[in-house]
């Protein structure tokens, strides 16, 4: 383990045995498990036939305390890719996360997280084929590496009322150490460090209506093999805004956010006949955007039933000639909360999904899908 990790790892162990000041608001106890499928179905000149992954994930809440509070996620997924006649499978437990929130004053609270190296990180070429495919930003995996080594976050979140207008600031930063990605090799692979800062707005407008709006700023060191500079992620800055109001019985919500990731860094070798490393060459990678939108709501259905559908539509571009992957989504959702019995709730979800993404050819070819999967929380 790194001696910058175990830096943080001393926080966490301040935090832990910090005692909690009184006066706040307790939280509840609660255990959530579900299951969740996510599939989707390609044109063939895609070079990918099918995609889908099936999780069960584990969560659960527990207050220690009046102001500390610890959360627990694990899962058990699988993920498939179907190419011609061949299906390509990675499965197994994920990564585990925990993370303590402390409560401050009652407008700070701080945040300590750590990711813990449970799932698989080392992958064989044809897991690698899966991790690859669920990874991309347009389709929206729920998971898709299983593995990522140890890392530890803190951060820190203020509030403060200006007028009419309340502002929040918050920033944390995020330490890795390495793992070995591959099962037929030895090497390390160390991702690179990330510092997160985050600005937000809201306000009341009119009755019943709520408008808020944020801005994200994330940047990275470099990430590193055996020790040398392997690639050097692009900044990435997050702009998003929301209205919410009531009208009648339901509520309404507008949204939308743009992600944008600035061109990276990638070193190569340059091995000469011998098979010696004799210097790099540096590649310059796509910049990358994502556009957001969409609208959802909650219409009752019943004396305590509440229909929750959701619209939403995603572009992501890249720069040209590197736009291999790009593409658009258009998806409809909708979930219903349900008491089951006494402090017992259920969450069923649908969507469907249908979009279409550029291939290696440079055609934008169609693909469709759909997701199911429900929550039963404990409380």
């Amino acid at each position: 383990m790194s001696a910058r990790v175990r830096g943080a790892l001393a926080v966490v162990a301040a935090l832990g045995v910090a005692t909690a000041p009184a006066g706040a608001q307790q939280v509840d106890r609660s255990l959530g498990v579900g299951f969740v499928f996510q599939g989707y179905s390609f044109d063939q000149s895609l070079g990918v036939d099918a995609a889908n992954l099936f999780m069960i994930p584990v969560a659960y809440r527990q207050p220690l305390g009046e102001r500390f509070t610890a959360e627990l996620y694990t899962a058990w997924a699988e993920g498939r890719v179907e190419q011609a006649d061949r299906t390509f499978v990675l499965n197994g437990p994920v990564d585990t996360r925990l993370r303590a929130t402390y409560q401050a004053t009652p407008w700070a609270l701080v945040t300590v997280s750590a990711n813990f190296p449970t799932g698989n990180a080392r992958h064989d070429t044809r897991e690698a084929v899966v991790a690859s495919v669920l990874s991309s930003d347009l389709l929206g995996f729920r998971e898709a590496t299983w593995g990522t080594g140890f890392a530890v976050t803190a951060g820190v979140a203020t509030a403060h009322r200006l007028g009419s207008w309340g502002l929040g600031l918050g920033g944390s930063v995020r330490l890795t150490d390495g793992y070995q990605p591959q099962a037929d090799t030895s090497f390390s692979y160390t991702p690179g460090n990330e510092v997160r800062l985050r600005v937000a707005l809201d306000r009341q407008v009119g009755e019943t209506g709520t408008f808020t709006g944020g801005l994200s700023y994330q940047t990275f060191s470099s990430d590193e093999v055996d020790g040398r500079n392997l690639f050097q992620a692009g900044d990435r800055l997050r702009a998003d805004a929301s209205y919410a109001f009531r009208a009648g019985g339901s509520t309404y919500r507008l949204f939308a956010a743009n992600v944008w990731r600035d061109n990276g860094d990638l070193s190569l070798p340059i091995i000469n006949d011998a098979g010696a490393v004799v210097g790099d060459t540096v590649i310059v990678t796509s910049w990358q955007n994502v556009f957001i939108a969409g609208v959802s709501g909650a219409f009752r259905v019943g004396p305590t039933l509440y229909l929750r559908p959701a619209v939403d539509f995603r572009v992501q571009s890249r720069e040209a000639g590197q736009d291999a992957g790009s593409g658009w989504l258009l998806g409809a959702s909708a979930d219903l909360p349900l008491r089951v019995f006494g402090s017992v709730d259920l969450f069923p979800r649908v969507r469907i999904t249908v979009g279409g993404i550029k291939g290696p050819g440079g055609s934008t070819e169609g693909f469709w899908g759909g997701e199911a999967g429900a929550t039963l929380r404990f409380r």
